[in-house]
């Protein structure tokens, strides 16, 4: 109870940086509260192989030649930088936190931890505020795609007929409105303002402590002389 007490007093003395600390987490709070969320879409590029005689169902044939091809036109539009690597195909661009923007990537079914891309596909996502640009976004970067697997393969002298061409699934976009947990995001601010506010009056308490600790070391009145040794033997001689 005395440490409680003591708590309380130390939040009554320090009231401006408690009043702070109240407002500042009220603020996130209602920002919180207030938040729309983002829109977002996922979007496969499926890369097909020429028809023939031989290969009569595009969607079925696998070559590790048109995995290398989907993993250049991504990289063609994406740049040389690293795409952060996550421990499942499954997480999207506005599960990672981004609230504005895209990716492009070949799926790596490795893991975090080994490399394996076994898919001629790419997986676009989009997020943005707004449905609409979400959509814009969408269809442009389908034909920015369309377009660099063209110009690949016609600066390496593909015939026509031996192309690979590319199919989004779906062709329309399926956009989806996310937004978080408000009560839990309530409940994680609050628990950070309450303990930042803590701290910062707990650790002003203590320098107040210690500010009077070393004010009244410095008031006591000086230590009685204390003999050396050497005169105390001549005393008692």
């Amino acid at each position: 109870m005395t440490g409680l007490w003591q708590f309380l007093r130390a939040c009554w003395r320090f009231w401006p940086v408690v009043l702070v600390g109240a407002v500042a987490t009220a603020v996130a709070g209602y920002g919180a509260i207030r938040a729309d969320g983002v829109y977002f879409a996922r979007t496969e590029l499926a890369f097909l192989a020429p028809q023939s005689a031989a290969n009569p169902n595009a969607l079925r044939t696998q070559s590790d030649s048109i995995i290398i091809t989907a993993g250049a036109v991504a990289r063609e539009m994406t740049g040389p930088a690293g795409l952060p690597k996550f421990g499942s195909t499954e997480v999207t661009l506005a599960g990672a936190g981004i609230r504005d923007g895209w990716s492009l990537r070949l799926p790596d079914t490795g893991g975090q931890w080994a490399t394996n891309f076994a898919s001629q596909r790419l997986v676009l996502d989009v997020v943005g505020p707004t449905a609409e640009v979400v959509a814009a976004r969408q269809r442009h970067l389908v034909d920015e795609a369309v377009l660099t697997l063209e110009a690949l393969q016609v600066s390496q002298g593909a015939a026509p007929q031996e192309r690979i061409t590319l199919l989004p699934m779906p062709e329309s976009p399926v956009i989806s409105h996310v937004t978080g947990s408000r009560p839990r995001a309530l409940g994680m601010i609050a628990a950070l303002g309450t303990s930042a506010t803590v701290a910062c009056v707990l650790l002003l308490e203590r320098r107040r402590r210690g500010r009077g600790a070393l004010a009244a070391a410095a008031g006591a009145p000086p230590a009685p002389d204390v003999p050396s040794p050497a005169a105390a033997a001549g005393s008692v001689r």
